[in-house]
């Protein structure tokens, strides 16, 4: 074995004697070896240096030979990415059957469940635990949206990765997680914020707004520096879809209607985040939602449509990042009109654009649930597939990875059927095993528990995060320049903290008695029961649910303020007091009221900041220099005008993009 590495050395341009820097290496379940001087880990456990252990040798020449190391079972295990959440007191579930009540094991996991993309504080999918997920289905990339302290997210970060080296060939687990940088949580992840606290729940609008590539790329730092103190290793992000489309429910994920902005921040931000060169104190990014999912049908729907035939736009922000470095990209739910199938199911989009024509190197997975959930979408496979079928045409179509999905027996099957051949197998084994050596995890995949204290919401970080979201704030309207307020007024809040706002004027009980009245709300009826998808329903409860789902469906989309919000602000404003309203929009982009400037003085857009952040640009303690990251149209009439797939076109528009004033 020696002998054949240092052959290898010799085909990769090393030359005996040459001299290497030492990493360091974790290892708590191997051996190290020691050879020529240098020290590598006993991963498998023979006391040999095989050539995947030697961190000498080319990534691609260690990916080759674990590959032909691994059973069928364990290649396999990679083309799965399921989900294990840390819970909040940072115990490890080693075996569910044995640890859990019935009803806990036997709880919901269907899509939108634990098994789903957003899981809440401590959450975890019943039955995800080590012995099933790791020892027996070999999985080696899961995402982790759970919350706990730093310290015990590091230590249960560090014990899964223990059970990951014990095993046969020690290979040691990628952990991705969505985005979990706002200044709240609340999107795919829930819970008390223990990292620095940038605007947006997820996504990248606000800091877009603020228009400062530098501050984008130490926002990326941020992120990679404290998600690698705590374990984690790949962010499902950034969302790079363009806002052709207003309607679409996912655009406040996004960077911008204009293509090259939303390149210009995800390259800052990958700068941050992966840097020059991905290593140890780095993590990966995974664009999303491939190949550009925001020019859906009327902003909703199935499919994404091109009337403006622009796809090409949408593909800008894509090659951009593959070019950068990007390895991984993740396919949407929605399908488009090219072949009437899910983007996952094409081997146009999967195989011929991304790795054909784009030249991605990387490895695509699904989006949470595509393959159980979602199926081809083509109507001629409506209610004929099985998700062993899915499967199936998924890999073939070139699709590396299934997010969410667990019955890694099916794909077993499929190969020892011939429905998907054991070189398609090795083919995405070694795309995603790029991940984890570029990453260096096999030679250490543990992190400081007690550094990860110190880093997570240290001082530099929180200060240039709340200097984000002070950036982040734009201002729309400020009529006979009521704005900037003064310190000390009267002051009548909703929709703020008053623990807060007592800090900038004197709190008043009623309008009226205010000298200023400040508004911060929602731009969409807030929900009231309801049932929450895949959440334990009954056969009855699930046919109502789909039921009023299918009448929703049907209703075409309105982003226009909410006549319960904007009565109440009118009410306010018949107080004879000024008025100022900061919108929060969350999903869709928005239409704003006729009669905007006519109802209040003072208009802002703001995106998840704390409401420290908001006060201080109101009263002109940080001077407002958000620029719109997409145009606002007019009306509904000219969002229905509008081209799905052709940016800043509305006939007629409220405000044109770029537009934000300053003091």
């Amino acid at each position: 074995m020696l002998a054949s590495c240092t052959l290898a050395l010799a085909l990769s341009g090393c030359t005996e004697g040459q001299k290497f820097e030492q990493p360091v290496l974790g290892a708590r379940k191997s051996q190290i070896v020691n050879v020529d001087g240098y020290q590598f880990k006993d991963l498998n456990k023979n006391g040999e240096l095989d050539a995947y252990e030697d961190w000498r040798l080319p990534m691609q020449e260690r990916i080759d030979n674990l590959v032909s190391l691994m059973t069928l079972e364990e290649k396999v295990g990679l083309m799965f990415h399921p989900n294990i959440a840390v819970p909040t007191d940072g115990k490890v579930l080693y075996d569910a059957k044995a640890e859990l009540s019935q009803e806990a094991y036997a709880g919901p996991i269907g899509p939108g469940g634990n098994n789903g993309g957003a899981m809440g504080q401590g959450q975890m999918r019943a039955g995800a635990d080590v012995k099933t997920f790791i020892e027996e289905r070999n999985f080696r990339n899961i995402l982790n949206n759970g919350i706990a302290e730093p310290t015990l997210f590091a230590k249960w970060s560090n014990a899964l990765q223990e059970y990951a080296e014990a095993s046969r060939l020690g290979i040691p687990i990628m952990f991705s997680t969505d985005p979990r940088h706002g200044a709240t949580l609340g999107a795919h992840v829930s819970g008390k914020q223990y990292f620095s606290q940038w605007p947006s729940k997820e996504g990248q609008i606000g800091i877009t707004a603020a228009r400062n590539p530098e501050l984008v790329k130490k926002f990326g730092e941020a992120v990679a520096e404290e998600y690698r103190a705590v374990g984690l290793h790949m962010i499902l992000g950034p969302q790079i879809d363009v806002i052709t489309e207003p309607r679409w429910s996912r655009n406040m994920g996004c960077f911008s209607e204009d293509a090259d902005l939303t390149i210009q921040m995800m390259e800052a931000f990958m700068d941050g985040a992966q840097g020059e060169n991905v290593g140890p104190d780095k993590i990966l990014v995974h664009l999303k939602h491939w190949p550009g999912a925001n020019p859906h049908q009327g902003g909703k729907g199935n499919f994404t449509v091109y009337p403006g035939n622009n796809v090409d736009y949408h593909l800008k922000p894509f090659k951009a990042g593959i070019a950068k470095g990007a390895l991984a990209v993740m396919g949407y739910y929605s399908g488009t009109y090219v072949d009437t199938l899910n983007v996952n199911y094409s081997p146009y989009w999967s195989t011929k654009v991304l790795y054909e024509q784009l030249g991605f190197k990387g490895a695509i997975c699904t989006d949470w649930g595509v393959v159980g959930r979602t199926g081809p979408l083509n109507p001629r496979f409506a209610g004929k597939t099985t998700l062993k079928d899915n499967m199936a045409m998924v890999i073939n179509a070139g699709v590396d990875q299934m997010g969410s999905e667990t019955e890694t027996h099916l794909v077993v099957e499929l190969v020892k059927e011939g429905r998907v051949t054991e070189d398609r197998v090795n083919q995405a084994a070694k795309r995603i095993l790029q991940w984890h050596f570029i990453l260096g995890l096999f030679e250490n995949p543990y992190v400081d528990p007690d550094n990860a204290a110190k880093v997570c919401q240290r001082e530099d970080l929180q200060k240039n995060a709340f200097q984000a979201q002070l950036e982040s704030n734009i201002l729309l309207v400020n009529e006979d320049k009521a704005l900037p307020a003064k310190e000390g007024i009267k002051l009548y809040v909703e929709g703020i903290d008053t623990e807060i706002a007592k800090n900038y004027g004197t709190l008043v009980d009623k309008p009226a008695q205010a000298d200023l009245i400040l508004v911060r709300t929602g731009v969409t009826e807030p929900r009231t029961g309801g049932f929450n998808f895949g959440q334990g329903m009954t056969a009855a409860q699930r046919q109502a649910f789909e039921r009023q789902r299918a009448i929703e469906a049907a209703k075409p989309v309105n982003i226009e303020i909410p006549a319960s919000i904007w009565n109440n602000v009118k009410k306010l404003s018949a107080s004879g007091k000024p008025v100022v309203v900061a919108f929060n929009p969350s999903g869709t982009s928005i239409v704003l009221p006729q009669d905007l400037k006519k109802v209040v003085k003072g208009c802002f857009l703001t995106f998840d900041c704390l409401d420290n952040a908001l006060l201080d640009v109101v009263f002109g303690k940080f001077n407002p220099v958000g620029k719109l990251p997409f145009e606002i149209p007019a009306t509904m009439k000219d969002v229905e005008a509008q081209l799905e797939d052709v940016p800043f076109d509305a006939p007629n528009k409220a405000f044109e993009y770029g537009f934000g004033l300053s003091y």
